[in-house]
């Protein structure tokens, strides 16, 4: 792809970003769901009123110009930053990167959920995102109402540059790093977790430069960012200084944007955290987790969504994180990485197929479902294709899967 080729030459960074898609292999083992965590009181979706209305241009302006986008002013963005050379290079190469992934892919996305997720569209509510890394760009172009988004990966949380401090230097080293990060969102449409563990000294390419990039090409307004810690008690939040984040074992991002000409305003809240039953990376185990699990048993009724996970919730090792997404969704959209279909009880749950369900591919052994290859040859008349490359088949449409699950 000429886009692609361009995008790599320009960046000269060695800083690569990565999705939450890849834990120690593991034994699938077909376990029975074992019964969810008693819920906590639902939680109203909350906008924060205390959204800071002074830093409201600072922070979509370095969106903007991080996006390859042209800021509102030069309040955060030097306007020597904005005339420089190679930020003409940049920006040409970010717009061919986005334009195609809009041609080929997001828009086909878009027409497909009018119809196909037309009650979700219909009806806001929270998205649950779980192993989403920093991909809020194809979450929205399927959910792109929705009150909030909730998601959890191993990425780092990341911030934004302050622009005004740098000179030109550090300025490019930063665009080649946000640069790098989407290469695999361009190729492939996922990003790829042992990249980011073989880099996690930059800050620019984590989950918060990469979502705000992503949400001003997606056509919303960065509104606000906030740093919290989530108590023991699994109900409160505090706020926090960003460079204290790695000292809470539940801290997260909230970022608030909205829709341009819309009066509502949305959120994302991203934790990173280890989804695993047992500890990873130095990580205590979610199954340990009391406070986050029981701050997610407490989410409103959500829509789960769930894409490129690396298979991880077949395992009897993310039990935990499984039953929370039967026990609170309304609806699951995912492609066969998700939850293994014999975990479902067909009994409460509508299931609707599309594209086609084919071998894993080879970075993953042990994950084909049997029962998925039947219900695609039994019902392939009534099975619709799909128009859109989306997750680790990326280079072959044809090859590709979604399910939505319906709770009855």
């Amino acid at each position: 792809m000429k886009f692609f080729a361009q995008i790599i030459s320009l960046s000269t960074a060695v800083l690569l970003l990565a999705s939450c898609n890849s834990h120690p292999a593991a034994k699938a083992e077909p376990t029975t769901a074992a019964p969810a965590p008693a819920a906590a009181a639902p939680s109203p979706v909350i906008t924060d009123t205390t959204i800071s209305k002074a830093e409201h241009n600072q922070l979509n302006d370095i969106a903007l110009y991080l996006a390859g986008m042209k800021p509102d002013s030069s309040v955060a963005i030097p306007q020597k930053l904005q005339n420089l050379a190679y930020y003409k290079l940049y920006s040409d190469s970010m717009n061919r990167g986005f334009n195609h992934i809009e041609e080929i892919r997001l828009s086909k996305m878009r027409d497909w959920a009018k119809t196909e997720l037309a009650d979700e569209l219909a009806n806001p509510k929270t998205v649950f995102y779980p192993f989403s890394g920093p991909d809020i760009l194809h979450c929205v172009q399927f959910f792109p109402d929705a009150d909030q988004y909730i998601m959890i990966a191993l990425e780092k949380y990341g911030s934004l540059p302050v622009m005004e401090k740098m000179d030109s230097t550090k300025t490019i080293a930063t665009l080649n790093s946000v640069q790098k990060s989407l290469e695999d969102i361009f190729g492939k449409s996922y990003f790829i977790t042992h990249k980011m563990l073989r880099d996690v000294s930059n800050r620019w390419n984590g989950v918060t430069p990469v979502a705000c990039v992503f949400l001003v090409r997606a056509g919303y307004t960065v509104l606000d960012i906030k740093y919290k810690h989530l108590l023991d008690d699994g109900k409160t939040m505090t706020e926090i200084p960003t460079d204290s984040m790695s000292k809470y074992t539940n801290a997260c991002v909230e970022i608030y944007f909205q829709k341009k000409g819309a009066s509502k305003i949305q959120k994302i809240v991203y934790f990173k955290t280890n989804l695993c039953d047992d500890p990873y990376g130095g990580m205590a185990s979610f199954k340990s987790n009391v406070a986050l699990q029981t701050w997610l048993n407490a989410m409103p009724e959500c829509y789960t969504y769930v894409k490129s996970a690396s298979y991880l919730m077949n395992y009897g090792t993310f039990e935990t994180i499984r039953n929370i997404c039967l026990k609170k969704s309304k609806s699951i959209l995912q492609d066969d990485t998700g939850i293994a279909l014999r975990y479902l009880d067909k009994s409460k749950w509508s299931l609707k197929f599309y594209g086609n369900y084919v071998k894993p591919v080879s970075d993953f052994s042990g994950v084909d479902q049997q029962e998925l290859y039947e219900v695609y040859k039994k019902d392939s008349a009534n099975i619709k294709p799909l128009p859109f490359s989306l997750g680790y088949h990326w280079a072959n449409k044809n090859t590709q899967n979604l399910m939505k699950f319906t709770r009855k």
